[in-house]
């Protein structure tokens, strides 16, 4: 690089005077030198500092970014505390900022000492920069619904903070020894002690803003009734999408009807894209907690979504919520169950015991499951059959080590009992049919049986075929349950045709009578008072349409066994259902059955 010579000498007088003020100081100043080129020069020195990086442009405001860090930085404790550890806290004198977003009028009448009140609305996003950001902060409302939204609009302003596990009505005043830190003096906070980001104040804004459009609507506070809901589900109003973040297998065992499932967690924010944004998005957890989370993160995203008033509900908030209030629900069971009738084959399930006999001396691919008392399997049963004594719950726990891909056929004593064991292997995808009349009033009867009657036992070992956990759970409840009513009218879920009689006679008003036989035969004759919905593929609408919940269903067929399958499927989706012993009865299991027994019907 070439440099001016004028330039250079001055560079080296320069250079002369701070050496010789060097010499008379023992420490190095620091020094620094601009230099300006002359004008008249054309070439200009190369400059020995980096050039600074030119000031970056301000990052666009991101919400979905805040709502996803929001989820994927979950802590264990989701956001909530229980209120037994929020009052232990309170006694130890933890450092914590308090917010009690109940009314006014309730504040003044008791809170938890040190507790700021912030009444739920516009009241929250107006003192966000009053609260103080070195310390965690505590929210409760009245049942932790609202709350659960708060959290989610302090979290994403910057906050550490957790809602109270049930509030205060439901949680906080139910704890032992919470009066000791209940007071009525009130306590503020100062203005200014946090800054707010101004696009997080701005949305915080408008979204507590946004309460008062709401306020005279079903969709007050961000929520909905459960009865309002109901009127939509039933009415199919496809102005709604309802959305379970309940677990995966809670929602499996159970949810309301079109309901989608997205498990409250850590991952869930990624699958918010798949919820529309041109319908209300009602939200649904236990009891309204983190579904009053996932509302504000929805509403913050665009999304117009409220929460269901106290979730699907438990013992902790009855009555509120869904199921608390008896309404309806299903399941991997439930939809099993509709669709096993709504698809009935020909043979509705069932198969005559000379056709089976002949199945088995053809050597036809099959299981064979005798549900007989092991003793009388012992006896003699078909061959190949394997035991699986009714009344305990080998069924259930044995169902598993059955191969899914060649028929099953069931028989018992008369076909009773194993019409309800098909709806069971059915549901869990087997193709189960029951043997007409069972052992005693039809296989033993058939001709030529003998040739395929042995003693020698046919076991299972392994579990062979995987079992959907909800449907596995659902049949091994309905097993265990034979044990509650072993010493019962209702032993076996059948009722003898002499205790129906007496319950008839009595008037009594704790049953429901249900003929599944054609219509024209129960316009022939039925037992009084019974209604008719006769067995088929229509059948399971026309029981949540026309039978009780809080009644037990007694169900009677021609000689028992399609009631068996009726009453398991009534069992399965949720009623309390028995069988009459012998059905109607016909001259193939006389003396069993109703009319066998010569009690009377009307027309």
């Amino acid at each position: 690089m070439k440099i001016n010579k004028k330039w250079l000498a001055v560079i080296l007088s320069i250079v002369l005077i701070f050496s010789m003020t060097a010499c008379g100081n023992t420490e190095t100043p620091a020094a620094s030198m601009e230099v300006t080129p002359s004008t008249s020069e054309t070439t200009t020195p190369e400059s020995t500092e980096t050039p600074e990086a030119p000031e970056p442009a301000e990052a666009a405001f991101d919400m979905a970014s805040l709502v996803g860090a929001y989820y994927d930085n979950m802590p264990d404790h989701i956001y909530k505390i229980a209120q037994a550890d929020f009052v232990d806290m309170v006694k130890a004198g933890d450092a914590m900022t308090i917010l009690d977003i109940r009314g006014a009028d309730d504040y003044g009448k008791g809170h938890i000492e040190g507790a700021v009140n912030m009444p739920w609305g516009t009241a929250i996003s107006d003192g966000l920069s009053s609260i103080p950001a070195d310390k965690p902060v505590f929210v409760y409302c009245y049942t932790g619904q609202t709350a659960g939204q708060a959290v989610m609009t302090l979290n994403l302003a910057g906050f550490d903070a957790r809602s109270v596990n049930l509030g205060w009505n439901l949680g906080i005043s139910k704890v032992d020894g919470v009066d000791a830190v209940t007071t009525t003096e009130a306590s503020t906070l100062t203005a200014g002690a946090t800054a707010i980001d101004a696009n997080v104040q701005s949305a915080l804004d408008d979204y507590y803003a946004g309460l008062a459009a709401v306020s005279d609507t079903k969709y007050k506070n961000y929520k909905v009734s459960e009865d309002s809901l109901k009127e939509m589900v039933d009415a199919g109003d496809d102005s709604i999408y309802i959305l379970s973040v309940r677990k995966a297998a809670d929602y499996a065992a159970g949810h309301i009807a079109g309901a989608a499932n997205i498990p409250f967690g850590k991952a869930m924010a990624a699958d918010f894209d798949t919820l529309p944004m041109d319908k209300t998005i009602v939200v649904y957890c236990y009891t309204g907690q983190t579904a009053g989370q996932t509302t504000a993160a929805l509403r913050l995203l665009g999304y117009d979504a409220v929460s269901l008033n106290g979730g699907m509900g438990n013992a902790a908030n009855a009555p509120s919520g869904w199921a608390n209030k008896a309404y309806p629900v299903v399941s991997e069971v439930t939809t099993g169950i509709e669709k096993l009738y709504a698809e009935m084959p020909d043979h509705i399930y069932k198969i005559a015991q000379a056709e089976f006999i002949d199945m088995v001396k053809a050597g036809d691919e099959m299981t064979i499951v005798d549900i007989r008392s092991a003793a009388d399997y012992e006896a003699g049963h078909v061959k190949g059959a394997v035991n699986m004594p009714w009344g305990g719950t080998a069924i259930a726990t044995e169902m598993a080590k059955i191969p899914s891909d060649k028929p099953v056929f069931v028989y018992c004593y008369t076909g009773q009992t194993a019409g309800q064991a098909v709806v069971a292997f059915n549901l869990a995808g087997f193709d189960a049919r029951s043997v007409n009349l069972g052992w005693n009033l039809g296989i033993s009867k058939v001709e030529g049986v003998d040739e395929v009657v042995v003693t020698e036992a046919t076991t299972l070992t392994d579990e062979v075929t995987a079992i959907a956990a909800p449907v596995q759970a659902a049949i091994l409840s309905y097993y265990e349950g034979l044990a509650t009513v072993a010493d019962t009218t209702y032993k076996n879920y059948k009722i003898s045709e002499d205790n129906l009689k007496a319950l008839v006679d009595a008037g009594d008003d704790s049953i429901v009578i249900l003929s599944v036989r054609g219509a024209d035969d129960y316009a022939a004759g039925h037992i009084e008072g019974a209604i008719n919905i006769p067995f088929g593929k229509a059948m399971i609408p026309e029981f949540e349409a026309q039978l009780p919940m809080d009644k037990t269903i007694v169900v009677y067929c021609y000689t028992g066994q399609t009631a068996g399958q009726a009453t398991a499927a009534l069992r399965f989706l949720g009623y309390d259902a028995v069988s009459l012993n012998g059905g109607m009865g016909n001259a193939a299991n006389a003396p069993s059955g109703w009319a066998n027994k010569e009690y009377p019907v009307v027309q």
